[in-house]
């Protein structure tokens, strides 16, 4: 009987767009850019980093009748504790959040004191 992953219960204070560095594993000391968190398991996917093969069976519907199929690359999740936030300087920094006098929320980086710049939206 398969065993359901335990949900992730930690804070994920690492959000799409920012730039990390892998800190353990086979791409360990490579940087890239978040594309996508997965905040209930505890994961993000990084762009080009993390690649597997993926192998697909092209299954035609009526509104892709030519889909791809065969050996896809893709980038599969990483675990939130095995990536660093990067700060301004390109180093590996845990992040804090600051409150402003306004009542919002800044991200700073435990390592230089500072502001983390907010991902652009897509």
């Amino acid at each position: 009987m398969r065993k359901t992953p335990k949900p992730f219960e930690g804070k994920l204070r690492i959000k799409t767009g920012d730039t990390v560095q892998v800190i353990a594993g086979k791409d360990k000391g490579r940087t890239g850019k978040v594309t996508r968190v997965l905040p209930k398991a505890g994961k993000v996917i990084v762009e080009d980093l993390n690649i597997v093969i993926k192998h697909t069976k092209g299954q035609p519907t009526p509104t892709e009748p030519n889909p791809q199929s065969g050996r896809l690359e893709v980038a599969a999740p990483i675990l939130v504790s095995k990536v660093a936030l990067l700060n301004a300087e390109g180093k590996p920094t845990r992040a804090r959040y600051q409150l402003n006098e306004d009542g919002t929320k800044t991200r700073i980086a435990a390592r230089g004191g500072a502001p983390i710049a907010a991902p652009e939206k897509p």
